[in-house]
């Protein structure tokens, strides 16, 4: 779809992590959403928990994404990481 990651103030359980098992990276930063504006470049690193928006040269923290979840987005999704480690 060539998205390449959804920021947003909150999410249902559920759909975080089904965006994960659909290999859809996702985080949550409430205070990120009021300081984006259309247009501007925003860089995440899901690992170590941290959103820039480069536009703006301004770094925000979130809670970096256990590796478990990691190894699942890197793979493609939950249906490629079974395949990969052989379920």
């Amino acid at each position: 779809m060539g998205i390449a990651l959804v920021i947003a103030k909150s999410f249902a359980r559920i759909f975080f992590r089904n965006c994960i098992d659909i290999g859809l990276p996702a985080v949550m930063v409430p205070g990120l959403y009021d300081l984006i504006d259309d247009g501007d470049i925003v860089r995440g690193s899901l690992a170590e928990g941290q959103i820039t928006n480069e536009s703006k040269n301004r770094t925000f923290s979130t809670e970096p994404l256990p590796q478990k979840m990691m190894a699942i987005l890197e793979a493609g999704g939950l249906i490629n990481h079974a395949i990969k480690e052989k379920w």
